[in-house]
């Protein structure tokens, strides 16, 4: 009775690993997709990212080190770029 249970084991131990795998693939995913949004928001010019937050639905610009940001800073980028 014993060899029964141990394929059982075994099965659902795999079963768990794939969905392990499955579920940091998709963290993985959506953490790229930020980062890509991210860069697809930074723009040279201040016109350039007031056509952005337009675009976006949000009022303002800001700046981050070099580059202009639509929206009025970074928290509403964020909010912005993820809908």
């Amino acid at each position: 009775m014993r060899s029964n249970l141990r394929p059982n084991f075994q099965l659902a131990k795999n079963i768990l690993i794939v969905i392990g795998v499955f579920f940091i693939a998709l963290k993985i995913a959506n953490f790229n997709n930020y980062l890509h949004a991210h860069v697809r928001g930074k723009f040279y010019s201040e016109k350039e990212a007031e056509d952005k937050s337009l675009e976006l639905g949000c009022e303002g610009t800001h700046k981050n080190q070099d580059k202009w940001l639509p929206c009025k800073n970074e928290k509403e980028l964020h909010k912005y770029l993820r809908k």
